[in-house]
């Protein structure tokens, strides 16, 4: 499995699994790796993974820049920034093993939340970059 595949199950296993995440997103969570066609409000879903290198000291290191959408309609704002704070919280406080890949650093660099243009739901962006190497 590459680094990338790796860290990508890792994050959306570690996201279902968190007691914050399922608060929000239910239980089992709706966060999804790929549209749904009849999602359920709120849901959590990754729109982007971008893969660079980022190797030193002779291992192979990978730089990872995900990006996450949360859709909301009830609560209002409130609750769409409930919503991000929850993945926040998960990934930042996330005990990471990823088979084979080693996470030196998984942090959130972005996050927000705003009306779409339906006026009727919420859109909540965060991003997390996470380095990781090649376990050894």
């Amino acid at each position: 499995m590459s680094a990338e595949a790796a860290i990508q199950d890792a994050l959306m296993a570690l996201l279902r699994a968190n007691a914050g995440v399922q608060a929000i997103f239910g239980a089992p969570a709706r966060v999804f790796d790929a549209e749904s066609d009849a999602p359920i409000f709120p849901y959590a879903q990754l729109e982007r993974h971008e893969v660079t290198p980022a190797g030193a000291a002779l291992v192979d290191g990978h730089e990872h820049r995900l990006t996450l959408a949360v859709f909301s309609r009830e609560d209002g704002l409130i609750a769409a920034k409930a919503a991000v704070a929850a993945l926040r919280a998960a990934v930042e406080g996330a005990d990471w093993s990823v088979p084979g890949v080693h996470v030196v650093m998984a942090h959130v660099v972005y996050g927000d939340v705003m009306r779409t243009t339906d006026k009727r739901a919420f859109r909540g962006i965060i991003r997390i970059r996470i380095i990781s190497e090649e376990a050894g």
